[in-house]
């Protein structure tokens, strides 16, 4: 084979720039009964040329090719070794969701005996079974986790502001999208929180929390919470402390499955701090009328507040 054209298929190979090498590839792949002696673009039998080729696309399997070839068979069996890689590993690492619906709560445990109980409205994304050093899931909503101990592999919880990393404890983490804040509370143990946006990272304890605050990206931890309070969506207790009407309205949303309007839009400036447990959604939705002075009606099943 002429230096230049074994250069350029290798090159294109080997998945580097070469227009003229992938040309040059293609045409050898594509077209084997119509190379001739005078392509020169490798030194090889017509007929076992041709008959390799063909093999290769009957069986998917490479055959070392002779002589000056084995450059080229080089080059595609890294290649089809690659590509066997990365179809076992995605084989072998198979990621599961689970989703709960408004007014659901559910509980799953993972391979690797962590339980987590998942709030209304919450994604989690998981591995079928955890592989290599450490225990990766994604978050989206909010979720209790009870993490199995593994010091040899820490368990880290991703969400799209926060990634919160443990040995083994148990916690509670909240990341609605429709939030202003994110947050995580722990209950035993210790738990390492760091921002995605700033690499910042905070170390929270038991009847500690750190909230992300998007209007900064900042973490701000808060001691002296109880520990008692952390994760009272489990017993259907719905707890509010400052928080801004359109995430109260959201979350009663979710946790009632029903559809709940604000009319009067200078109201969403407000902020409620309430304590709701186990009550009906239309003595909550009342409840939330008087603390900030409004009035509501049903049309076709939704609450309006005005």
């Amino acid at each position: 084979m002429p230096e230049k054209p074994h250069q350029e298929i290798q090159l294109f190979l080997e998945g580097k720039t070469s227009l003229k090498g992938e040309e040059l590839w293609n045409n050898w792949y594509d077209h084997p009964d119509e190379i001739t002696d005078t392509t020169n673009l490798i030194q090889s039998d017509r007929l076992k040329l041709k008959k390799e080729i063909r093999q290769i696309k009957k069986t998917n399997t490479v055959i070392f090719l002779q002589n000056r070839n084995w450059a080229i068979a080089a080059s595609l069996i890294f290649l089809m070794g690659l590509s066997c890689f990365f179809y076992l590993s995605s084989v072998q690492t198979i990621t599961k969701e689970y989703a709960t619906k408004s007014g659901e709560h559910s509980k799953i445990t993972l391979s690797d005996g962590t339980q987590i109980w998942l709030n209304a409205g919450s994604l989690l994304k998981y591995p079928a079974k955890f592989k290599g050093g450490t225990r990766e899931v994604y978050l989206t909503g909010e979720a209790f986790f009870d993490v199995a101990k593994d010091k040899e592999h820490p368990f880290i919880i991703h969400t799209d502001k926060m990634d919160t990393k443990v040995l083994g404890t148990s916690f509670n983490v909240q990341a609605y999208p429709d939030h202003a804040t994110q947050e995580v509370s722990v209950l035993t143990g210790r738990v390492n929180v760091k921002s995605t946006f700033t690499e910042e990272n905070v170390y929270v304890t038991p009847g500690q929390k750190v909230v992300f605050k998007s209007q900064n990206n900042k973490l701000q931890a808060f001691t002296d919470i109880p520990v008692n309070s952390i994760s009272l969506w489990r017993k259907n207790i719905i707890v509010f402390e400052d928080a801004p009407l359109p995430e109260v309205i959201a979350t009663i949303n979710r946790n009632y499955n029903v559809a709940i309007q604000i009319e009067n839009k200078n109201l969403n400036n407000l902020k409620i701090s309430a304590y709701f447990k186990e009550l009906p959604v239309g003595q909550v939705v009342a409840l939330v009328c008087n603390i900030i002075n409004a009035n509501y009606k049903i049309e076709s099943g939704t609450y309006i507040i005005r």
